[in-house]
């Protein structure tokens, strides 16, 4: 682990992605100072501070930090996951006593990891997943069996310090919440200014869970069906947000949740980055399986910075991160090669700074 002396930081000479439209800036300074960006612009047209640390970025490609918005961070080494690109995640899962007391460690500018957001607890039927998954810690699942009961599990988890609550309804291994308790849940969160995301398994639960006013999928549909044209445009209606995941699936699964995807995209669906860090497929950081699938779903490199960045910031509430922007957090990752051109070249991270602290070995 590395830091810059005291003071600024000038990352001079590189090509950096700027501001909310990612303007691509040559032979770019970005200053970092107290933690936030305090200016980003061409070497022509923005002063280095005279006593400025002096970070040579000539062949790299600044951005901001990756936001993974669907990760089980207690399967990783935060410290990896922030060397590899990602500053901010989202824990969709697991234990209070475990989950909590990390979150607030994350906040610490010295927390040797990304910053960590937090679901608590998927809310299920009794039975239901993840209550018998061997992958889950005790009291990762948190059983609700009526609408009186998704009151008292929606305030648990919001008083805790949730950013979203999490269902789920995956009848393959388990009861699945009724539509009842799912829509009282959907209201408690609501009333509680909290979205409602959902690990969802077959076409019957998605429309249980559209019916019921979930506002995000947790996963692409996990089932390998594709998701009907008129299912999708009152996904859209609802202003629904999919975190694909793409990276644990496999096989013809991913085929049919790559098309699945595509067509999302093309019925005007908003996508946030998410790899389900913890499951098998994706790794810790900016992970190669999830961009490679995304490129094959139709997306640009740029839109994928978008949607880990920017897009990922806005939905999540972060305004003060996302983007290389003066007053924004100091979170920055530079990588090797010039990715606009190649989307693999995303997971080729060599320099991390974490508001405004250089992290990792490189």
């Amino acid at each position: 682990m590395t830091t810059e002396a005291g003071g600024a930081t000038a990352i001079v000479g590189g090509r950096a992605l700027i501001g909310a439209n990612l303007d691509v800036v040559d032979d770019s300074v970005v200053v970092l100072e107290g933690g936030v960006i305090a200016a980003a612009g061409s070497r022509a047209d923005t002063s280095v501070p005279d006593d400025a640390a002096i970070v040579d970025a000539s062949g790299l490609v600044l951005l901001p930090g990756f936001i993974d918005a669907h990760v089980h961070i207690g399967f990783a080494r935060p410290s990896e996951v922030m060397g590899r690109g990602v500053t901010t995640v989202r824990d969709l899962g697991w234990p209070p006593k475990k989950i909590w007391p990390l979150v607030e460690a994350s906040r610490r500018t010295d927390f040797d990891g990304p910053e960590i957001l937090a679901a608590g607890q998927m809310l299920t039927a009794p039975r239901g997943y993840p209550s018998r998954a061997t992958w889950a810690p005790r009291r990762t699942a948190l059983p609700v069996s009526s609408p009186v009961e998704a009151a008292e599990a929606v305030a648990a988890q919001a008083d805790s310090g949730a950013c979203i609550v999490k269902v789920a309804l995956n009848p393959p291994v388990g009861p699945t919440l009724d539509g009842p308790t799912l829509a009282a849940i959907v209201d408690a969160a609501h009333d509680r200014d909290l979205c409602v995301t959902g690990h969802i398994y077959g076409l019957a639960e998605l429309h249980k869970a559209i019916d019921a006013g979930v506002d995000e999928l947790a996963h692409m549909l996990m089932s390998p069906e594709p998701i009907p044209s008129g299912t999708l445009a009152r996904m859209a209606a609802q202003q629904m947000t999919v975190v694909p995941t793409l990276a644990c699936f496999f096989a013809a699964a991913q085929d049919i949740a790559v098309d699945n995807l595509r067509a999302w995209l093309a019925a005007g669906g908003a996508v946030v980055y998410g790899t389900d860090l913890g499951n098998e497929g994706p790794r810790p950081g900016i992970d190669p399986r999830e961009v490679e699938a995304l490129t094959r779903a139709g997306l640009s490199t740029t839109a994928i910075i978008a949607c880990a960045t920017i897009d990922a910031a806005r939905y999540l509430g972060l305004d003060d991160r996302g983007v290389l922007s003066v007053g924004r957090r100091a979170d920055v990752i530079a990588l090797r090669a010039a990715a606009l051109d190649d989307a693999s070249a995303l997971t080729d991270v060599a320099l991390v700074w974490r508001q405004g602290r250089r992290v990792g070995n490189s």
